[in-house]
């Protein structure tokens, strides 16, 4: 969760978690008022450094949609490149798009696994 210094009231959230064993996805979300300060990058950073540092053998992965731009935005700003555009398979919205950002070269296994 995160705070401002010295608040009670929490602005959001955000960290990486391992899915299917393979790669380590980071997301987060934050309150409309809290967005564009800056928490995201630092959160995200902060979680992808440790996830790196926790397994570094599998990669870390930013799973969004291409409209999100300010999502885009903070995977670029933490080291993040863009491995993957693609059709959002399963999304009820037949033009969304999907973007896979990684912290390194994914290999198709990886690639497949993540957009599942």
């Amino acid at each position: 969760m995160v705070r401002a210094a010295g608040a009670t009231k929490i602005l959001g959230y955000g960290g990486c978690s391992v899915k299917r064993n393979a790669f380590w996805n980071l997301g987060y979300r934050f309150a409309v008022e809290a967005q564009g300060r800056g928490y995201a990058t630092e959160v995200s950073f902060a979680a992808m450094n440790h996830a790196q540092r926790s397994r570094p053998e599998i990669p870390v992965v930013a799973y969004l949609l291409e409209h999100n731009t300010a999502s885009a935005r903070v995977a670029e700003k933490i080291g993040l490149t863009l491995a993957h555009r693609g059709i959002d398979t399963g999304n009820p919205d037949p033009d969304a798009i999907r973007l896979v950002y990684a912290d390194r070269k994914l290999s198709c296994d990886e690639l497949s696994l993540i957009i599942q």
